[in-house]
């Protein structure tokens, strides 16, 4: 009985912190985050005047150490990512999200934390600036678990995109 009641409640630990999941995305409560560390050599207010000037963002702040962004509609680049087998939903919808960075001078980098995930539309999928949550497109309705399609390709083609965006030149 001791060790049934250590299982369940390891269960329930195991179950308050998000999922790890490869590719740097993150399921927890049936919502999608993306999260990168990238190691720099730069200071914190190099790297934060560093995305201040760069017009990634359509809003952009400095609060408490960190920056906090919405970045603008951006495409897939199918000539980094690969179309071959690439769903439509994927490279005929741009894409969105709420950022924070974090610059973390101990270790030496800065991390980039996307929420809030959109696909906006072009009006070959999705109608022209319509938006809809990625949790709508890429998870199984009703339970916190990623579609196949989302596993087997598409995390992939993301992850190439948002690291790309987000690493600095």
């Amino acid at each position: 009985m001791q060790y049934f009641i250590l299982l369940l409640s390891f269960g329930f630990v195991l179950n308050g912190f998000p999922q790890a999941e490869d590719e740097n995305f993150y399921l927890n409560d049936s919502k999608i985050t993306w999260q990168k560390a990238y190691p720099t050599k730069k200071s914190q207010e190099e790297v934060y005047a560093y995305f201040e000037k760069s017009k990634l963002f359509d809003v952009f702040k400095i609060e408490n150490n960190q920056i906090f962004a919405t970045l603008k509609p951006h495409a897939t680049d199918p000539k980094k990512t690969g179309v071959a087998a690439v769903p439509e939903v994927v490279n005929k919808n741009d894409f969105k999200g709420r950022l924070v960075i974090q610059y973390r001078a101990k270790e030496k980098d800065y991390v980039v934390i996307m929420t809030e995930m959109l696909l906006v539309g072009r009006g070959d999928f999705l109608k022209k600036n319509e938006e809809q949550p990625f949790e709508e497109q890429y998870l199984r309705k009703g339970i916190s678990e990623y579609r196949p399609f989302f596993v087997k390709q598409v995390k992939s083609v993301y992850n190439t995109t948002f690291s790309a965006i987000f690493e600095m030149k």
